[in-house]
């Protein structure tokens, strides 16, 4: 399946690297014709969040079948095939609990009719999933020169908008966010050789900018403030989405908007939606539309209008 590709011509794919040394990769695997892969919509992205693929499709947790869930979202994104984005972005924890192996074979499986449909896949980091036992499985996502050493990061360049990709996992199965600091210094760099279209910032962990209570683990990322103050110096960042907590919610701090996606996988609090969510990128901003698991849910088709400041 294709991985890391940019909706652009294929002059500019074939020569054109993204800035600070984010390279594109690309397999052939799965493609279809060529000039169907670039008719795909270059302003529309389908987000997804905390699938929790387990290594085998009959685990349940939370009375919920993450892989049938999942088999679902990937069913409804390639049902249209006059309406392809341009990526699916699935924003950490694509594995379970420990990131085995085995979840990601499994994972693959249920997401390789992207592959067939032409959809660029791209990946972040989640607190329960694995750097190594995702490249055995994900090959093309490997880099051979990280721009940050063990992290997974990347650039999406879209006609309104660029997208950045960060790695909030610490410690794999801990609860606990963290940028660190090479990473935050690539993304301030980023920033100021990228300052002319919006730019959206995208990681699992939530921001928390205080421990609940003394000594007890941070359960966002622990790294929220330095992640702020650059965000906020640079008026090009127009939105920062994130997963991690179950919750779809939409907010603002100050002129960034901040999204957290729903989980594809199971909720934390009964009544929340679980499922993805069609993102439209305009001149102006980006229209987001929800839909849920279930196509009974009040909430399914909701749609949000975020203007850029």
């Amino acid at each position: 399946m294709p991985i890391h590709v940019p909706p652009l011509s294929r002059r500019q794919f074939l020569t054109q690297s993204t800035a600070l040394g984010v390279g594109l990769a690309y397999a052939t695997s799965g493609l279809r014709a060529e000039e169907d892969f670039f008719a795909n919509d270059p302003n529309y992205f389908a987000l997804l969040s905390d699938t929790h693929i387990p290594s085998e499709p009959s685990v349940t947790a939370r009375d919920v079948n993450m892989s049938t869930n999942l088999r679902q979202v990937v069913s409804q994104i390639t049902a249209d095939e006059k309406d392809k984005p341009a990526g699916v972005i699935v924003n950490g924890d694509c594995a379970y609990l420990r990131g085995l192996a085995a979840d990601y074979v499994n994972f693959a499986g249920l997401v390789h009719p992207l592959g067939v449909a032409g959809l660029p896949l791209h990946l972040t980091m989640g607190n329960h999933d694995d750097r190594g036992p995702l490249y055995e499985t994900f090959a093309n996502q490997r880099r051979e020169d990280p721009p940050v050493e063990n992290k997974h990061l990347s650039m999406i360049e879209s006609p309104y908008a660029n997208w950045l990709l960060l790695d909030s996992l610490f410690k794999v199965n801990v609860v606990t966010g963290e940028l660190g600091d090479a990473q935050l210094k690539w993304l301030a760099m980023a920033l100021e050789v990228n300052p002319d279209k919006p730019i959206i910032v995208v990681a699992h962990h939530n921001p928390q900018f205080e421990q609940s209570d003394s000594g007890t683990a941070w359960t966002g990322m622990k790294d929220s403030t330095e992640l702020f103050e650059i965000l906020d110096a640079h008026p090009q960042v127009k939105a920062f989405i994130y997963g991690h907590t179950h919750n779809w919610n939409v907010s603002k701090r100050g002129n960034i908007h901040i999204i957290n996606l729903p989980p594809v996988a199971y909720v934390f609090s009964a009544g929340k939606p679980n499922g993805w969510v069609d993102a439209r990128l305009s001149a102006n901003g980006m229209r987001l539309k929800l839909n849920t698991i279930s196509a009974t849910h009040p909430q399914n088709g909701q749609i949000l209008d975020l203007k850029w400041a």
